[in-house]
């Protein structure tokens, strides 16, 4: 059975997210992708900003990430999770043994807007993965600085608080 590489760079991070949506998944890695930057400005389903692999074309510019080895029906089920939204990329991403291609999903145009804002729990997932694999301090602290907003379905924000758990987000 082949696996695929998937770059997560997004609230996928987050161990606890990932298995919940696919069961065991396989980390290999933390990787950065040149050329593109974190942005918050997919337009989700709940109207919030959700995270994209923005493409700036600046190799100043890094986004980082961590690779996770799937299975063809693991990537079947994150297809439906991420939705029409995205559109799926190999990439090319670096990590400390040298270069490979990961797939990754990319925002559509059509639904980016550059004035949303991530729901605070969505921000708080999002910074619990970077910090379980130990990004880089300089783009956790560029993660920090989003601004984002209370999330006023009440349901909703108690269910991703509790995937939370004992995060450390301070």
């Amino acid at each position: 059975m082949s696996k695929l590489f998937y770059l997560a760079y997004g609230s996928n991070m987050w161990p606890r997210r990932i298995e919940q949506r696919l069961g065991h998944c396989m980390v290999l890695g933390v990787v950065s992708l040149a050329g593109y930057a974190l942005r918050f400005h997919k337009r989700g389903l709940d109207g919030s900003g959700k995270c994209d692999a923005f493409h700036t074309g600046n190799p100043a510019d890094s986004l980082y990430g961590v690779v996770y080895s799937l299975s063809r029906a693991q990537r079947g089920m994150l297809d439906e999770f991420e939705g029409p939204g995205y559109v799926s990329r190999d990439l090319s991403v670096c990590a400390q043994s040298g270069s490979f291609t990961a797939y990754a999903y990319v925002a559509r145009l059509e639904h980016v807007d550059a004035d949303l804002r991530p729901f605070d729990w969505y921000k708080s997932i999002v910074l619990a993965g970077a910090r379980a694999h130990a990004l880089p301090a300089h783009y956790i602290e560029n993660i920090v600085a989003v601004g984002s907003s209370p999330d006023l379905d009440t349901d909703r924000d108690s269910q991703h608080q509790a995937l939370l758990g004992n995060a450390v987000l301070s």
